[in-house]
């Protein structure tokens, strides 16, 4: 199998993309962590801050991602969307806020499926729904040692 340079360039701009996402949840969760150990925060406002933190440090991770998909779309040309509704397919002429959505649905690996990608794009999309459930998963588990801490004193 042979891989072309547009594909080439696809896999190491994921490995970059993937490389920051996961650098940003480390430090994200490293200085949660901190944060939520100073001071005399309520439990339970504590587990909030703490799920609104994620929520905000997943959303900083789905636009990196979304950057990544539009300058390889719309710079690069190393694919499209297609946009599939009422079956009438068309290449898909996208903004950022598109490639947000489109990043936000693979990330979650929730699948909606009226924007298909096409070219090599398609590995970065794969590779986002891999890198996304781990993420998610870390920052679950995260999660649920903080409250195993904190439930308690509630």
């Amino acid at each position: 199998m042979e891989i072309d340079l547009p594909t080439l360039i696809t896999m190491l701009v994921t490995l970059v993309l993937f490389v920051t996402c996961v650098t940003i949840h480390y430090e994200g969760l490293r200085a949660m962590s901190r944060w939520v150990a100073l001071g005399p925060l309520h439990p339970r406002v504590r587990i909030m801050t703490l799920i609104c933190a994620q929520f905000i440090l997943h959303l900083i991770e789905i636009v990196i991602f979304a950057l990544g998909f539009y300058i390889l779309v719309e710079y690069l040309h190393y694919g499209s969307l297609l946009n599939i509704v009422d079956n009438a397919p068309e290449i898909h002429s996208s903004n950022l806020t598109d490639y947000i959505y489109f990043s936000a649905v693979v990330y979650t690996t929730l699948g909606m499926g009226e924007i298909v990608p096409l070219g090599p794009i398609r590995f970065l999309t794969g590779m986002e729904s891999v890198g996304g459930l781990l993420l998610i998963t870390w920052s679950a588990s995260f999660t649920f040692i903080k409250m195993q801490k904190y439930w308690g004193h509630s």
